[in-house]
């Protein structure tokens, strides 16, 4: 009870701060006669707009809880009772593959899609393809959208021309003005991919050694680790920093803020997920779970999508009618190759990462 509780409060604080209070009051009558929908994913994906624009098309109200990180959500899957309040999960695609299938056939803690019910999941993009997780030809998991990490940079402040690279972030040109993510995954990638690993998610033994040393020395360039968006926001609004590594909703919103914000289109690579949703087996509404998943992937919310937080439409809907320095400012050219990306993937030796990353913070 306290649970439905909160959500019920989160709710209605989100709904009142979104498209304004008169038009979200009016909608609820029309909303509250279907049962809600349950969701639990970044947050960001029902912010602005957003919100109302799948309400609108599933007629139904989305009741949404604080998301914390992948790994909670496969942890609430594996937890009896822990994903009871939630119709549809959204997270990390290769961290949540095994969670949500299970050791083997039949023992999935998902529900299969009834893709006759989800008809906007044919219109992925070909890149995203690959990233539909499928058993003995059932669809369990669809990716809702593709998130990707660079260099941002205040451009009052850096030559476009400098940064090219992952190097911006770890060389010594604008020492004491950059920002490093606080994470060992995202950072051991970044340097991985600089020093020239092609796979860096496969970095051990001596190769992590090398790079675990090579972030030790230019840690001495580094003014701050950020943990937060908020943090990181501040940081560049501030101007204590003008190169950092960041999510590009950062960079979209720097922007809104006002900030000219570039984001770089690093040799190397930059560091692409996908994320996907999911209907867990303890979903009282998988209808409704099925219809917000597909209203996701529909024109109305893919057009809207990377205004809002950065964040790239699966479907082909997200990118239609964009020029192509449209589809490059945005970064939908990386479906297409014309951005080089990299999978930000989970390490094959994640410990160690996170001990190796630890001696760099501590150094």
């Amino acid at each position: 009870m306290g649970a439905n509780r909160k959500l019920n409060a989160i709710s209605r604080r989100e709904l009142l701060a979104g498209a304004g209070a008169a038009g979200m009051l009016a909608m609820m009558p029309q909303l509250s006669a279907a049962e809600p929908v349950g969701f639990m994913g970044v947050n960001a994906l029902l912010a602005g707009p957003l919100r109302d624009i799948l309400q609108q098309s599933v007629g139904r109200e989305i009741k949404d809880g604080p998301f914390v990180s992948t790994t909670d959500n496969v942890t609430r899957l594996a937890t009896p009772g822990g994903a009871n309040l939630f119709d549809v999960m959204i997270g990390t695609t290769s961290l949540s593959k095994a969670g949500a299938l299970g050791p083997k056939s039949g023992m999935e803690r998902v529900r299969a899609f009834d893709l006759s019910k989800v008809p906007n999941a044919a219109q992925l993009e070909t890149f995203l393809k690959k990233d539909v997780v499928t058993r003995d030809g059932q669809t369990f998991m669809i990716p809702v959208f593709l998130g990707f990490d660079t260099v941002i940079y205040n451009r009052k402040e850096v030559q476009d021309d400098d940064i090219q690279s992952w190097g911006a972030i770890f060389e010594d040109k604008y020492a004491g003005r950059i920002a490093w993510m606080d994470t060992a995954q995202q950072m051991i990638f970044a340097a991985g991919l600089y020093l020239g690993h092609a796979e860096p998610e496969k970095i051990k033994g001596k190769d992590l050694d090398e790079v675990t040393n090579f972030l030790i020395k230019k840690k001495k360039n580094v003014r701050t680790f950020w943990t937060t968006f908020a943090q990181e926001v501040g940081l560049f609004a501030s101007g204590e920093v003008v190169v950092a590594y960041a999510p590009i909703p950062v960079r979209t919103e720097l922007r809104q803020k006002g900030l000219d914000i570039g984001s770089a289109w690093v040799k190397e690579g930059v560091l692409s997920f996908s994320q996907s949703a999911y209907i867990p087996k303890s979903a009282k509404n998988p209808e409704g779970g099925e219809a917000l998943v597909n209203a996701m992937l529909g024109k109305d919310y893919a057009s809207e999508i990377t205004k809002v937080n950065g964040y790239l439409a699966t479907t082909t809907a997200g990118s239609e009618g964009l020029s192509e320095a449209e589809r490059t400012t945005l970064g939908y050219a990386i479906f297409d190759g014309k951005i080089k990306s990299h999978e930000l993937s989970f390490p094959d030796d994640i410990s160690n990462w996170i001990t190796a990353f630890n001696r760099v913070k501590s150094a």
